[in-house]
């Protein structure tokens, strides 16, 4: 997953508010979305991202991360926020 060249990212306190410039489509992102932003900053595997999760939150199992992490990216990409690539 990249993020997409229209997606303009500005932290509020611990969120990121992202805005697409050619949509107009805002989404406010949750801490935990605002912190896997962060690691999208180089492109990364929903695996990737996932491990990372665990990595932050040991006590947070396999599909949990992976469930969180495919919602999200879904979300990212529904709105056009990232590309598969």
């Amino acid at each position: 997953y990249t993020r997409s060249s229209h997606a303009v990212a500005t932290p509020v306190g611990d969120r990121v508010v992202l805005y697409h410039g050619v949509s107009r489509t805002a989404l406010v992102l949750n801490p935990t979305g605002s912190w896997m932003w962060t690691r999208l900053a180089q492109p990364r595997t929903g695996t990737d991202l996932a491990a990372d999760l665990r990595t932050r939150y040991p006590d947070l199992s396999a599909d949990a991360a992976e469930h969180d992490v495919s919602a999200f990216l879904d979300d990212l990409l529904k709105h056009a926020f990232v590309a598969l690539g």
